[in-house]
């Protein structure tokens, strides 16, 4: 009895010690697939459903766009190959499902990446499918050996499609990949405990999500975090935090995917905590901004701050503070109260890119007083000039003052180093925000998108992401793809740029992108939702509607015309259109006449309309060859009108006013190369009685305003001669500029910030483009491909004058180039009389318009060069094209013959 009790006591102490040798000793050298992944992985995914994920992923209707980018491609067939080896018997899923599945992405080279797999057995009989596989292996292909640190590496390579696959078991972990060092650097992990696996590195991430859930989850750390802002940004503009990949950001995301959207949820950590820096405010902000954002913008960066002055306050910057700067603001603006009345409403505003030309940012600050924020900044921008004349640091535009601070980056000093990329700021006050610009020509685009209601808050297109935006966030943003395209594409690295070229309609399936970050309870969250649709592959027969609407008839044929003006009763639009027997008419939006007038001659210019009397209502301002007419909208001439002047033709008008308070100035040219300038009542101008050039000129004289620079008179003639005058008609340094070419196209002005900066951009008759600044110096030269010696070229801006194409007429053909003198598209059209227009109602909706006046036809074409109306519209002047994005519906109107016309284009 003695001898069986002993017994089962020794088996007892042998088993007890088996179950603790098992647990504390065997069972602890079972590794996580997270503990052989190095730290510099951009990302790492976690599941313990692989084939369940993989599944979701390849049924969502934008898997079969991007399926064709060779990275997600060849990641799709590498798993149908080993699919294939197991035996497409569901080995392969049983043996992946319940594991632990890691897979992380690493930098392999200089913008290059791939993919580590890292499969963690809990019972190591599961490495038979591996067998099976190297079984079946070798009546296909090779299978070659190597030793490292004392473990087998494998490298599996087929006859048929040359695939090479590393792996090794590493204890219970299998570890793959098809970049033979990655699987490498995991054994180095496993057994180095010096090296730094991401496990280690973001242990906040583990501590807060142990084991993945449902899908899976993906952990990001800092330089994947880095990595991805600098695809976004890559101008390191506005995620400069990230950029620098200095401060320890982290993140879980649990993914989830939705109908047309592929939405991320998770905890966001900074330097291991998850308590948020900023302390967030209830109020949106978009309730302030949404009718002040353009169309226009590609991100909007929103934020909504207790202290917009604590922005990223406490993180690393390298941006390169003025100290001389940070003490003017301190006692020129803080001190004097600029901050208590900012209230932490901030909007960043990214505009579409326009090539060849520098990123358009707004910048918007919700204010409580916004004249005493108006004056500080007017002082601030005045330095220690108090004693000048802030008309000299301003401009107006559409009755709006524009003012300037020199100071190059005043945002960015003022906001902790956020807010980089102005220059100079150009800055003005609307309603209770202010409005900051790096540009004068953004600032200008800006305001005429809002007086026209070109924004957000009046697109049916914007309401759904109004919606997310008004929900409460600290921070912020969202991204329209198509309006982002090519910022990313322009900015991006040669590698990535490559890489964003060539798969540019796989890529564009991603629609929008939206992110914000919130407190709950002590944790940071974040939310993003990447929306997805199919790829447009350009209008067909099918999609496109083009319905003519209205058609009236006249007794004589039309020749002019039609030119939008605005209804000052209620704000709708009419049409002047002039017959051969040089009678205009004015027609409602309906083709209605409001009144008919005969003139003594064709009208030769614009149609302006201005204030005559200051009460609100609007005249017509126009010139035939031999008179200047001023008509109110009854057709009834205005007293002193028209005018006239002994032995001269005219060939140019135009309409100024330099303030903005309706004191307005009529500027002509004639035949003779004299230039006119006029008050409004008919008065020539002291030093313009007339001011001779010495040539007809190419475009319309005219007035540009710049903050910062003054006033510039300018006229370009066709001998190639442009001239810079100031008000009183002197000519300015360096004026006049010979560009040794003759001209005949219109010109764009590039305003950017210094005389120097701002750019006049022409082409000449014999296709030599020529940039020249306010100094009068000639700064770039370029000539354009010239077929023949008949070839002709021209410079085309769209209706807004903020972007412009060269066109290269040729008898049989035209191209189209961008600003960057890229081919846009060409097309076979045999006219010898061609005229362009160019509309852009956002980066997706342009449409290049060619008219053949030979033929009376006009043609519509998308930036892809296909013909929108395949039917052509009969006409043979110019047409008037407006877009209404409530309807995405575009409005044409056209004259042909004896008929005015307007079409309703859907495509």
């Amino acid at each position: 009895m003695k001898k069986i009790i002993l017994v089962f006591s020794v088996l007892v102490c042998i088993g007890v010690a088996a179950v603790i040798v098992w647990k504390n000793i065997l069972k602890e050298t079972n590794l996580n697939a997270l503990e052989v992944i190095s730290a510099e992985a951009l990302f790492v995914f976690e599941t313990q459903e692989p084939v369940l994920a993989w599944n979701q992923l390849v049924s969502q209707p934008f898997w079969k766009s991007v399926s064709g980018i060779p990275y997600l491609k060849n990641a799709e067939n590498n798993l149908l190959f080993l699919d294939s080896l197991a035996g497409r018997s569901g080995i392969l899923q049983k043996n992946l499902k319940g594991n632990q599945l890691a897979i992380s992405l690493h930098p392999t080279g200089k913008e290059e990446f791939d993919f580590l797999y890292v499969l963690a057995y809990q019972n190591p009989e599961s490495f038979y499918l591996l067998e099976e596989i190297e079984r079946k292996i070798q009546s296909q292909g090779t299978i070659t050996l190597r030793n490292y640190s004392e473990i087998t590496i494998k490298e599996l390579k087929t006859n048929g499609n040359g695939v090479t696959l590393t792996y090794a078991k590493i204890d219970n972990l299998l570890a793959l990949s098809f970049t033979s060092f990655l699987v490498e650097d995991a054994i180095r992990h496993s057994q180095n405990d010096g090296l730094s696996v991401f496990s280690e590195q973001y242990e906040e991430l583990f501590k807060e999500l142990p084991t993945s859930k449902g899908l899976g989850v993906l952990r990001i750390g800092g330089s994947g975090l880095s990595g991805i802002a600098k695809v976004i940004t890559p101008e390191k503009n506005n995620f400069s935090v990230l950029h620098q990949g200095k401060t320890k950001l982290s993140a879980n995301f649990q993914i989830d995917f939705k109908e047309e959207k592929v939405s991320l949820d998770g905890t966001m950590f900074f330097d291991g905590e998850k308590k948020p820096s900023l302390k967030s405010i209830p109020t949106s902000t978009i309730e302030y901004f949404k009718n002040l954002i353009p169309s226009r913008t590609a991100i909007y960066f929103q934020y909504q701050l207790e202290d917009p002055f604590a922005l990223f306050s406490g993180f690393e910057s390298d941006f390169p503070f003025n100290s001389t700067v940070i003490g003017d603001i301190e006692t020129r603006l803080i001190k004097k109260g600029f901050a208590k009345y900012l209230t932490g409403h901030i909007a960043l505003l990214n505009m579409e890119k326009i090539s060849n030309e520098a990123q358009d940012k707004i910048l918007l600050l919700r204010t409580e007083n916004p004249n005493v924020q108006l004056e500080l900044l007017k002082k601030f921008g005045l330095g220690e000039n108090q004693q000048i004349d802030i008309l000299q640091l301003s401009d107006i535009h559409q009755g709006i003052e524009i003012f300037v601070i020199g100071t190059e980056e005043f945002p960015a000093h003022l906001f902790n180093g956020n807010f980089v990329g102005f220059g100079d700021t150009y800055f003005t006050i609307i309603e209770e925000i202010i409005v900051m610009a790096n540009s004068s020509k953004a600032m200008k685009l800006f305001i005429e998108d809002w007086k026209k209601g070109k924004n957000w808050g009046k697109s049916a297109n914007q309401e759904d992401i109004i919606r997310k935006l008004e929900e409460e966030s600290g921070f912020s943003f969202a991204l329209d793809g198509p309006k982002f395209w090519d910022t990313m594409e322009e900015s991006s690295s040669p590698g990535w740029k490559s890489f964003f070229q060539r798969y540019k309609q796989e890529l564009k399936t991603f629609d929008k992108m939206y992110l914000k970050t919130f407190e709950e309870g002590n944790d940071a969250k974040i939310h993003i939702e990447i929306s997805h649709k199919q790829t447009d592959l350009g209008p067909s027969d099918v999609d496109i509607s083009l319905i003519e609407n209205v058609s009236v008839a006249f007794e004589n044929r039309l020749v002019f015309g039609p030119v939008g003006i605005r209804n000052f009763n209620d704000n709708s639009v009419e049409f002047v259109v002039q017959d051969e027997m040089n009678r205009i008419f004015l027609l409602t939006n309906e083709g209605e006449e409001v009144f008919s007038l005969d003139l003594d001659g064709p009208i030769i210019s614009e149609i302006f309309q201005f204030d005559f009397y200051k009460n609100g209502k609007l005249q017509l301002l126009f010139a035939t060859n031999d008179k200047i007419y001023a008509i109110d909208r009854t057709g009834q001439p205005l007293v002193d009108f028209p005018l006239t002047y002994q032995n001269e033709t005219f060939t140019h008008l135009n309409l100024l006013d330099y303030e903005g308070n309706r004191n307005y100035r009529i500027f002509a040219s004639t035949q003779k190369g004299n230039l006119f300038l006029y008050d409004q009542y008919g008065e020539l101008l002291e030093g313009w009685d007339p001011k001779p050039i010495g040539s007809p000129l190419a475009v319309k004289p005219a007035h540009h305003r710049v903050a910062g620079i003054g006033d510039r008179m300018l006229a370009l003639g066709m001998k190639g001669n442009i001239h810079f005058f100031n008000r009183r008609g002197e000519e300015e340094a360096g004026s006049p500029v010979q560009v040794k070419g003759e001209l005949g196209s219109d010109y764009i002005l590039l305003e950017r910030g210094t005389s120097k900066e701002t750019q006049l951009v022409t082409v000449t008759k014999e296709g030599e483009v020529v940039m020249v600044n306010l100094l009068g110096e000639i700064t770039f030269r370029n000539q354009l491909l010239r077929p023949d010696r008949e070839s002709r070229f021209y410079l085309i801006k769209d209706q807004e004058e903020g972007r412009y194409l060269f066109v290269v007429h040729e008898y049989n053909k035209i191209t189209v180039l961008d600003a960057d003198y890229k081919e846009v598209f060409s097309k076979p059209i045999m006219s010898e009389d061609l005229q362009f227009q160019y509309y852009t109602f956002g980066q997706d909706k342009s449409i290049f318009v060619v008219v053949d006046k030979v033929q009376e036809f006009v043609y519509l074409y998308d930036f892809e060069g296909r013909l929108i109306n395949p039917v052509p519209i009969t006409g043979s002047q110019k047409v008037d094209v407006t877009y209404l994005p409530s309807q995405n519906e575009y409005l044409i109107y056209a004259i042909s013959g004896k008929e005015f016309k307007r079409f309703s284009l859907r495509y």
